[in-house]
């Protein structure tokens, strides 16, 4: 294959969700390499044929969408999309795109100072969540139970921030849910699989000990993941659900742009990563023709 053939894969590192990709689309007869950002200076400057696809996996949320950006500009397709990626890393525009499309979720409102975290939390009623923006894992998060609380997190935030530059953060209604949420993963348009993640904790997180369990993706989640492709288009999500206890409701919470995958698969027995591929090998065959 020539350059042109090739299927980019912009990474930080290469983690074992990386390594699997390379290999699924290697299986699919594709010409795959890893990019990092010190060899976008030479695609974007044209020095090298450019190539048919990037996927785009790093695991900053800035690089992320500069490499994407720049990728675009320079006429490469990449997945995600760099203002897929945007929205994706910024919680409270996530909440905007569903509030737009009449995607069930979480009352969430934007605040811009401590005085207006206070506010918001006291209107919406406690418990309330306050959330970064832009994070992952469930870093930053915190659930606010009674007015001490929220003086607790102010405090701290001061004293890290104490002009205030990095706000906004998200004000949310909690949701009291079942012991788990759930994580469905889509490729292109399908939801290729669905996990409980299960835990004591309120923030069901793998990465703070939540337990897997595969799911039969049914025909509600089906919709509601159906409804989030529709607003951010085509492409590699995980996408979080939760389950109002009180009324049986899914909501979506958030979607992920940048999915992990190896752990999960490794339990649930889905091979997100050759689905992935073959989804590529179809994109790049449909644009062929």
């Amino acid at each position: 294959m020539t350059a042109s053939d090739q299927v980019l894969l912009s990474v930080t590192m290469l983690r074992p969700e990386e390594k699997l990709l390379l290999s699924a689309l290697r299986d699919q007869g594709l010409t795959a390499r890893p990019l990092l950002m010190e060899d976008l200076a030479e695609i974007v400057a044209g020095h090298t044929g450019p190539p048919a696809l990037a996927l785009i996996r790093n695991l900053s949320h800035r690089d992320a969408i500069n490499v994407s950006r720049r990728l675009e500009h320079a006429g490469v397709t990449t997945l995600n999309r760099a203002a897929t990626i945007e929205t994706c890393n910024d919680k409270g525009l996530q909440a905007l795109l569903f509030a737009r499309h009449g995607i069930p979720h979480p009352v969430t409102r934007h605040a811009f100072s401590f005085d207006q975290v206070r506010k918001t939390v006291a209107d919406l009623g406690m418990p309330a969540v306050v959330k970064p923006v832009s994070g992952s894992w469930g870093r930053g998060v915190g659930k606010m139970t009674h007015a001490d609380c929220v003086e607790a997190w102010a405090a701290g935030r001061e004293s890290v921030d104490a002009t205030g530059k990095q706000f906004p953060v998200v004000v949310q209604e909690y949701i009291d849910k079942p012991g788990h949420d759930l994580r469905v993963v889509v490729v292109g348009r399908t939801p290729v699989v669905a996990i409980q993640r299960v835990s004591d904790d309120w923030r069901t997180n793998t990465h703070l000990g939540a337990e897997v369990r595969r799911v039969e993706v049914t025909a509600v989640m089906e919709k509601l993941c159906g409804q989030v492709v529709d607003a951010l288009g085509p492409g590699f999500y995980g996408v979080d659900l939760v389950e109002d206890r009180s009324t049986g409701e899914l909501l979506v919470l958030e979607v992920n742009a940048n999915p992990e995958f190896a752990r999960s698969s490794a339990r649930h027995g889905v091979n997100v990563a050759g689905h992935l591929a073959a989804y590529v090998a179809e994109t790049l065959t449909a644009s062929a023709v």
